[in-house]
């Protein structure tokens, strides 16, 4: 009898040796990890999502192929590359290894892509933003969920709107891209201090077109803004970045604020002159049309000016360097060709050439006058 009861002691004791070799995490139940892409779940099969040193890894082809990229897998088994391409974007990331590449470019990673039980994993927020998406985690109620939206998306989460919240509180980030969702490297994003005049903080994109701006923690909100230096026809310009998001944000929540360098937005004011002589003869300037061709090739184009704040031309006109015609065209008459030049510089000729010129950062500007035969 007491043998047996030895005995079950000893069983006993094992089993409680064991259970404390067993770390906490291994045995307490796995939170439940949620991905959302644009409101949607994303559905993973087999393989599931893992966390590793805070950051998560999912199973590649399912993210890469929701997010828009065409896969392609070299290499087997434990080593090898996910690499995944789309519109002028291509990642590739490879096995164990935390250098990855984004268009050929070097990239550092916090954590590299892995293999697990067969199963290719690879870290969600790195492949998502440098895929011109945003990442948003929310913990709570026993679950994780990551909500993964398109630049300027909500995301399904009402309390984004377009990127108003971020994860970190005072810091703002984001991603600046063309039209064709190309990273833009080198665009300058600046924050506004909504309550002190004149203390902007300024961040440059990087070759993935990311930013990233500590704020420093006052009780202020601040407004974002961006610019980018554009080539036209061998002249440099500024052209305004233009937000997913222009709503002001407190520094202590964070924000994520996304931006598009849409080149069209540069426009410069393009203002017509009559000669003195013209003036006193009684001719007006309404009955002038200008004909634009571009220095550099493309569509020309022409008609009347009209009124606008400034003066009298055209203010729509997209900043570069144009051959400039113009004739004299009443209503139910014969049009005239005009001869022209850039106001008060050299003589009268039957075309002219011009460039805008920066007036003040992002205000353009260029005068013609026109004279009658």
């Amino acid at each position: 009898m007491q043998h047996r009861i030895t005995k079950g002691l000893a069983m006993l004791m094992s089993l409680l040796l064991l259970s404390a070799a067993i770390p906490h995490a291994a045995r307490a139940a796995a939170k439940p990890i949620r991905v959302y892409v644009d409101g949607e779940p994303l559905r993973f099969g087999g393989a599931q999502p893992v966390s590793e040193d805070g950051r998560l890894l999912v199973p590649f082809r399912a993210l890469f192929e929701t997010l828009g990229f065409t896969v392609q897998w070299t290499g087997s088994g434990g080593s090898g590359r996910a690499v995944g391409t789309k519109a002028g974007l291509k990642l590739e990331l490879t096995i164990d290894s935390r250098v990855a590449k984004v268009n050929g470019k070097n990239a550092t990673l916090d954590v590299p892509a892995r293999v697990v039980r067969g199963s290719t994993l690879v870290p969600l927020r790195f492949v998502s933003e440098n895929g011109g998406f945003r990442v948003d985690y929310e913990s709570g109620g026993g679950a994780t969920e990551i909500r993964i939206a398109s630049s300027g998306g909500t995301g399904g989460n009402p309390g984004s709107a377009g990127g108003s919240a971020g994860d970190e509180p005072y810091v703002v980030k984001g991603r600046v891209v063309d039209e064709q969702g190309r990273p833009v490297e080198g665009a300058a994003v600046f924050a506004d201090n909504q309550l002190l005049y004149n203390s902007n903080l300024t961040a440059t994109t990087d070759a993935n077109g990311n930013y990233r701006i500590e704020l420093p923690r006052l009780a202020t909100t601040w407004h974002m803004g961006g610019s980018y230096e554009a080539a036209a026809d061998g002249e440099t310009y500024r052209v305004d970045l233009t937000p997913a998001n222009d709503a002001p944000f407190a520094g202590n929540t964070g924000a994520v604020r996304d931006f598009t360098l849409r080149k069209e937005t540069a426009f410069g004011e393009l203002y017509y002159y009559l000669s003195l002589d013209d003036i006193a003869a009684g001719y007006s300037e309404q009955y002038v049309e200008v004909a634009l061709t571009p220095a550099g090739g493309g569509k020309a184009f022409a008609g009347p000016g009209f009124h606008f704040p400034g003066g009298f031309g055209r203010n729509d006109v997209p900043v570069g360097t144009y051959k400039a015609t113009a004739r004299y065209a009443p209503p139910g008459e014969q049009p005239v060709a005009m001869t022209v030049r850039v106001r008060n510089k050299g003589a009268y000729a039957d075309s002219a050439t011009f460039a805008f010129e920066e007036l003040v950062p992002g205000v353009y500007q260029a005068e013609l006058e026109m004279k009658l035969p």
